[in-house]
């Protein structure tokens, strides 16, 4: 018991710099998590021979609000009439927002190339990869309980329905 406390302490101290808005990404995650999560975020991109995306702090601010939300009511959903593409994550563990992008990403290996329909698992990919989208902002929040929650904001959102997203 004592040694899952001394983890959730670590893992909430890992975070505590991201409690203050950082003027560079426009959120609470750090400078660094962010350019890993836009490398990855094109990295994704370039296997499908989109352009790369541009981080946007006025999108991380609307992430970071969401994210907030998310934490402190301990809930996960998407926000409702959304004007962005949105992707969330939420982890009780030692999780950081490349863990997100990550598994966002891990939805590939369900996707085969086609246009949008209804239903389906792979719309974080998806969004990730769109070839209309050119900007993401990332968000963290940590609730009281530990569990870390990551919302990716996309402008101009993807996933549309009978649209190819490349």
């Amino acid at each position: 018991m004592i040694k899952f406390i001394i983890m959730g302490l670590l893992l909430i101290s890992s975070y505590s710099y991201a409690q203050d808005i950082n003027d560079t990404t426009g959120a609470w995650i750090s400078a660094g998590d962010a350019q890993k999560v836009l490398d990855h975020h094109n990295m994704a991109r370039k296997e499908v021979g989109v352009s790369p995306l541009t981080w946007s702090k006025e999108l991380a601010a609307y992430a970071q609000q969401w994210a907030d939300h998310l934490a402190s009511t301990k809930t996960f959903s998407h926000r409702q009439n959304r004007k962005y593409g949105e992707n969330i994550f939420m982890g009780s563990g030692n999780y950081t927002p490349l863990d997100a992008s990550l598994d966002w990403y891990s939805e590939k290996k369900g996707y085969t190339y086609s246009k949008i329909g209804g239903g389906g698992s792979t719309g974080h990919y998806t969004q990730m990869i769109w070839k209309k989208t050119t900007e993401v902002g990332v968000g963290v929040a940590i609730a009281d309980n530990g569990d870390i929650y990551v919302v990716a904001n996309y402008s101009p959102p993807g996933n549309y329905i009978g649209e190819f997203p490349y």
